[in-house]
């Protein structure tokens, strides 16, 4: 059902964005005409629901953008006109025996799940968690992030990391997308050399199939440019946790020396490290994927979750403390350290992913962060000027990577060999942010550093910075992909053209 709401203001989950809309529109699954729908009627009545939507919104010649969670700190998700809620649309559902291609993997078959996208990390991981019944086993996602308030299709859609270093960020879960841009049906789109479902299941859904690499390689990480994904179908894990043994203190030399080595990290599942750019100490956060065992205790939930306002205990009161003009930054940043591990590192605990990655906010308001990556072997490298530009500019920050295996989305920014290391660090949302921004990319630059940023955390992607993250190749594929799919029609590519998009030179 869709609700229309009329002209407001809305912002986003952490505030770093504020705009006038014409009219916010909330979709959901209710249908007055049945209490019970099978997971086909619910599936139908959202994709007719959006397409029916954009195809107004081309009539109109409105902008059209969806949002889940807002969980982005970009501007990626504004738009001037209509602003779509789906996060009411968030139901996981079974596949049934007779919907599987016959290439699709008997194995595999009770591990797949199609999620709506409204759908959190949270909520998939509290119905993977729960067998549903016989020959569903207790399930878990392959990766995810340290949040869980996240949309699976908004984290996915900006290629959101976690940190697998042996198997892949958010997008490589996902085996199949249904997308509806406002053509004549939604589409189910599959990689032709993996293909998942059937000609019966098509049929249920009432999609059209589309199966090639370059195009689902392509909507996967989008940023909502290809339209709006309705559902995921997810491959999933049977349940497993990730033990994770106290931190570890390392100097520079031997940080370098674990990050050169691959036997040192083919065993593990998550690596991590963090660390005050002020001071010369690394803290090792090394996570080890094994078996479920019940019995052990449920870890203490990570960081802070904010009120029904937007705030959380302590936020005025820290970026009071980060403005203080005689308080050094190092003293500063030896404060916010400290917090950090206090709360936000996995130490000495063990859990699955729906217990451990449970945090429903990360930045307070008035703060902000970036994130890039880069290749594992320019890794020291890239901390190295990181650590030069944060003491020049005498800046308080702490800073955290993550280590992901490389994945095949066009646009995915963690697309570095043989491992893609994410460098994240947060601050004040002022003057300063901005410039020392530019400052590390210039850093980077002039070191001969290839690096790419994460698409829903910076707004600095023109087209010189898109040509030299991902090259002529990747950017050709992306837009023709994007051509195809909306059958040339430049009236309803509009609809999704939005600032960032332009910004880029991919409208």
């Amino acid at each position: 059902m869709i609700k229309r709401n009329g002209p407001r203001t809305w912002k986003n989950i952490h505030v770093t964005n504020t705009q006038s809309l014409e009219d916010l529109i909330d979709v959901d699954n209710s249908n007055a005409q049945r209490r019970l729908q099978t997971t086909y009627e619910f599936l139908n009545q959202a994709s007719g629901d959006l397409n029916a939507l954009i195809q107004e919104a081309k009539a109109k010649k409105k902008k059209l953008r969806a949002i889940g969670s807002a969980w982005a700190l970009s501007p990626i998700q504004s738009t001037e006109h209509w602003l779509v809620n789906t996060k009411l649309l968030n139901k996981c559902f079974e596949v049934d025996a007779d919907c599987f291609h016959a290439d699709y993997p008997p194995d595999k078959r009770p591990l797949l799940v199609i999620a709506q996208c409204g759908i959190s990390i949270a909520e998939l991981n509290v119905y993977l968690e729960l067998p549903r019944e016989a020959g569903r086993p207790a399930r878990a996602m392959k990766t995810t992030g340290i949040g869980a308030g996240q949309t699976v299709v908004g984290a996915v859609s900006g290629n959101t990391h976690g940190a697998a270093i042996n198997f892949g960020a958010l997008p490589d879960f996902v085996a199949a997308i249904q997308l509806c841009n406002g053509t004549d049906k939604p589409l189910w789109i599959e990689r032709s050399d993996r293909p998942v479902m059937n000609d019966v299941f098509f049929d249920r859904i009432q999609s059209k199939p589309v199966r090639d690499n370059d195009i689902f390689n392509s909507a996967l990480v989008s940023f909502g440019a290809f339209g709006i994904i309705t559902a995921f179908a997810v491959e999933t894990l049977p349940l497993y946790e990730i033990a994770f043994p106290p931190i570890k203190e390392v100097d520079e030399p031997k940080l370098a020396s674990l990050l050169g080595d691959p036997g040192y990290y083919a065993g593990l599942y998550h690596l991590e490290f963090v660390f005050n750019p002020h001071e010369e100490t690394y803290f090792l956060i090394e996570g080890t994927k094994v078996n479920y065992e019940e019995g052990h205790p449920i870890p203490k939930p990570l960081w802070v979750v904010s009120n029904a306002s937007g705030y959380a205990p302590g936020d005025r009161v820290g970026r009071l403390l980060l403005k203080l003009p005689f308080v050094s930054a190092a003293q500063k940043s030896k404060i916010q350290f400290k917090e950090y591990l206090k709360n936000a590192v996995l130490s000495d605990v063990r859990g699955t992913s729906g217990q451990l990655f449970t945090a429903t906010i990360t930045y307070l308001e008035g703060f902000i962060e970036t994130a890039l990556a880069v290749s594992i072997n320019d890794a020291i490298a890239t901390l190295r000027l990181l650590k030069q530009g944060i003491r020049e500019m005498k800046l308080p920050l702490v800073v955290q990577v993550r280590a992901v295996h490389p994945g095949d989305a066009v646009f995915g920014f963690t697309c570095h060999s043989p491992k893609s290391v994410v460098v994240e660090f947060g601050m004040l949302r002022d003057s300063d942010y901005p410039k020392f921004e530019e400052l590390l990319l210039t850093k980077l630059r002039g070191a001969g550093i290839r690096y790419s940023l994460h698409w829903s955390k910076n707004s600095l992607v023109d087209p010189t910075r898109l040509q030299q993250m991902y090259g002529t190749a990747r950017i050709e594929t992306w837009k023709k992909s994007r051509q195809t799919l909306f059958n040339g029609d430049a009236n309803l590519m509009d609809i999704f053209n939005h600032r960032d998009l332009k910004t880029a030179g991919l409208a």
